[in-house]
């Protein structure tokens, strides 16, 4: 241990005494792992941390499937007959229903997330309550008692931690609930606060309304393919007994939970695992340039008896010491870039709770801490023999680099350059992509636009004609507020809400197979909702008056009538569900297309109904505005609200802007983090060819003394020394487009709107590149065109 406090205090004194080098390699160690650390934070909390159930690998999600949707949610019928038919695949099987009701009696009204579920529920996830318990089969029988199971963060922020919580109830949209359970800390499922029996009945005329989502836990020693293989002859036979052309699938939780990702997680980690590539070769360059330097140092050692072991255990301890300044850094550095990148991520990220700097991550850091510390403080050893330096010591002049020294230097930077170019071209095609994503048509206008939603729930609101009545009352007085231009109501803002689906038939015989039935998306509206987006008719009129609840009239987007009336006229045109003709509905207008579903994904077929004629209990409020800060006509809407009813609360108010930005939250994290992977991996390269040009410089300065000496100018030095670089620049390039061809093949499904092999992109970045080497090489070639003769022959 006294050896190694030795060598710690001598390698503190070679550090502070060539700052130069030691700051760079600190820097460098400081990006390298800080980046690493971040990414692998997200890693580790999105794909490696085991989901927060017992035995999560036997849970599973059971979907309706069908063409035009392959993970649909079941109907309450459909779900039936699956656990009777379910064999013994299962040891349990759930279903949930996610509602959003509105909490009053406990301050402020407030709307928070509810999951009805099944009494089994608790059976799939193993997890029982952590006070009190779950509820019963009876209790969730149609028309059993209002009881309530609280999440823990409910109870902590809602209630304040009551310890006689079981003794109280919750007044959830006008309805008591006697609390029976509270969950465990930390327990959390599709963001539930309060879970409530869903208490549905069966209902003969409902086998094709699907709105449960159906989970279950494989029986022990059951495998997945098994269970998919079973429950798929299940569905086959429903559908032969029933005459549709619908069929089940088993797909594992964890997969349907981090499956979207995982390909694009796994392949950032690669390229910052790639930028630590490159602060190692940066550091070991450093490193090796300083150790060819210090030669003659090492040989006295070496002749006064050190042995080769005690020169390694010196440079472990300055590796390890500019790597451990780095890694403190560089934990610092993360500890700041994972809020970064969930903030970028939005709600795109899934499991974005469980993204911490933990004590995995802190382990992974120091190790890799550890890592780069020995790797680079062993390498300037290990390239130079024993024999060379033992030839040192009887030579006069140190300064010039061997061959092999500068030969390898060479190629680390090479390297660089070319893991920097790959990366570059890469974040430039993610960029690119995410550019005209964002550049796409959304089909309405965003300025000025504000929503917010507003749920009409209770036992005051027990009829149709009541909610539609509030809603009438609502547009009534909106349309008063001063700056207001619009008012539009609708069940399903694009971009933020799916609608409501199911597969329509044309009356008149369809144009496709029944395999190719389309899915088509339905929304409820009132009042001017198509004129505050500025969504155009195409042909027909707008609903109106005319359209009351005794009337089957809806408008249809572009989209659907290309697919249902190619060519044709859709004006008083009829389309429904089922093969009943009497309830078809009548295509009175054509409006534009909107991508409902994001920018990332195509234009859905729609169609929209008045609540004149059927009423949607929850709508979102749209407000079109003439002043450029539209969130300033809320106060005065939520007065409004609460004039017509202080029970309900004003939620989820956001522009419209920031809408159609959150659609694109996952491509702009994914753009975002290989963007500064990209950035970070050229800022390294740069400072590596700084690095490494300018202790070439130093080493031969007696070489370019020599050559002003005998009549070169500093243009014709300056020249050489940039002209070794672009050397260099072109081998890294060269090699960095070939490895970006390759890598624009694992990131191609990432991209929708560009090529891989974008020559535009490829082109730009080599150059940029380029051009990144020649500045780097400037100050060291100024330098070399700057030496004294006469100072450069004397020493």
């Amino acid at each position: 241990m006294a050896g190694w406090r030795q060598d710690m205090r001598q390698a503190l004194r070679c550090t502070l005494r060539n700052r130069f080098v030691s700051g760079l390699a600190i820097v460098a160690f400081a990006l390298g792992i800080g980046v690493t650390t971040a990414v692998f934070s997200i890693v580790n909390g999105v794909l490696l941390t085991p989901l927060a159930y017992p035995e999560s690998d036997r849970l599973v999600l059971v979907h309706d499937t069908q063409p035009a949707c392959s993970t649909c949610p079941a109907s309450w019928l459909k779900y039936q007959d699956w656990v009777d038919r379910s064999g013994d695949v299962f040891e349990a099987i759930a279903g949930s229903w996610p509602r959003a009701m509105v909490l009053t009696g406990a301050g402020d009204p407030e709307r928070l997330s509810a999951l009805a579920g099944t009494a089994s529920l608790v059976d799939v996830l193993k997890v029982p309550p952590a006070q009190g318990r779950w509820f019963s089969p009876e209790e969730d029988a149609p028309g059993g008692p209002k009881v309530a199971v609280l999440s823990h963060a409910f109870w902590q922020s809602r209630l304040g931690g009551e310890p006689d919580v079981l003794r109280r109830t919750v007044t959830l949209s006008g309805e008591t609930y006697q609390v029976i359970g509270v969950m465990p800390a930390g327990f959390s499922y599709r963001s539930a606060e309060v879970f409530i029996p869903l208490q549905h009945g069966p209902n003969p005329t409902s086998r094709g309304s699907h709105f449960l989502q159906v989970y279950a836990r494989l029986r022990a020693g059951v495998p997945l393919e098994r269970a998919a293989t079973e429950m798929r002859a299940v569905g086959v036979s429903l559908a032969d007994q029933f005459g549709h052309n619908h069929g089940i699938d088993v797909r594992s939780y964890y997969e349907a939970v981090v499956g979207g990702i995982r390909s694009s997680l796994q392949l950032l980690m690669g390229a910052v695992l790639l930028v630590l590539i490159i602060a190692c070769a940066n550091v070991a360059n450093l490193l090796l340039a300083a150790g060819l330097a210090r030669r003659r140092e090492l040989s006295i050692r070496l002749a006064m008896g050190a042995r080769r072991a005690q020169l390694a255990r010196l440079l472990v301890a300055e590796g390890l010491l500019l790597a451990g300044a780095g890694g403190v850094l560089g934990v610092l550095l993360a500890q700041w870039a994972v809020k970064v990148f969930v903030a970028l991520a939005g709600n795109q990220l899934p499991r974005a709770a469980t993204v911490e700097i933990n004590g995995v991550v802190l382990g992974f850091a120091a190790a890799t801490t550890v890592a780069v510390g020995l790797l680079c403080g062993l390498w300037p050893l290990l390239r130079m023999k024993t024999r060379e330096l033992a030839t040192v010591v009887r030579e006069a002049d140190t300064r010039t680099i061997s061959g092999g020294g500068g030969r390898f230097g060479n190629g680390l930077v090479v390297a660089e350059i070319a893991i920097a170019c790959a990366l570059l071209v890469g974040s430039g095609l993610l960029v690119k992509n995410l550019t005209r994503l964002q550049g796409r048509e959304t089909g309405f206008r965003t300025a000025g636009v504000v929503t917010f939603d507003v749920a009409a729930s209770g036992p005051r609101y027990d009829s149709p004609d009541t909610v539609r009545g509030f809603f009438r009352d609502l547009h009534e007085r909106l349309v008063t507020i001063g700056g207001v231009e619009r008012v539009g109501l609708t069940s399903h803002l694009p971009m933020y809400n799916f609608g409501t689906n199911g597969e329509m038939t044309r009356e008149g015989g369809n144009l496709w197979d029944a395999d190719d039935a389309p899915l088509v998306e339905y929304r409820w509206v009132y009042g001017d909702y198509f004129q505050a987006l500025d969504i155009p008719l195409m042909r027909g009129r707008w609903l109106d008056e005319r359209d009351r609840a005794n009337t089957l009239t809806v408008l249809i987007n572009q989209a659907m009538a290309d697919k249902f009336w190619p060519g044709e006229d859709p004006i008083g045109r009829r389309f429904g569900q089922g093969n009943n003709p009497q309830s078809f509905w009548e295509v009175v207008g054509v409006v534009g297309d909107t991508r409902s579903f994001g920018l990332t994904r195509a234009t859905p077929l729609e169609f929209y109904r008045s609540i004149e004629q059927a009423s949607a209990s929850s709508m979102t409020v749209v407000l079109r505005t003439r002043t450029d800060m539209p969130a300033g006509v809320i106060p005065a809407a939520r007065q409004i609200v609460t004039s017509l009813d202080p029970s309900l609360p004003v939620t989820s108010v956001q522009r419209m802007d920031d809408v159609v930005m959150a659609s694109v939250g996952q491509p702009r994290f994914l753009t975002a983090l290989s963007t500064l992977f990209g950035t970070l991996a050229g800022l390294l390269a740069m400072v590596g060819v700084y690095g490494v040009m300018t202790y070439n410089v130093r080493r031969q300065r007696r070489e370019f003394g020599i050559r002003l000496a005998l009549g070169a100018d500093a243009v014709s030095v300056r020249r050489l020394v940039i002209g070794r670089g672009l050397m260099l620049a072109g081998l890294g390039v060269g090699l960095g487009l070939i490895g970006a061809w390759g890598l624009s093949r694992w990131i191609g499904s990432m991209l929708t709107d560009v090529t891989p092999t974008d020559p535009i992109v490829f082109v730009a970045i080599a150059l940029s590149v380029a051009l990144v080497v020649t500045l780097a090489s400037w100050l060291p070639a100024r330098s070399a065109s700057r030496v004294d003769p006469v100072v450069a022959m004397r020493e």
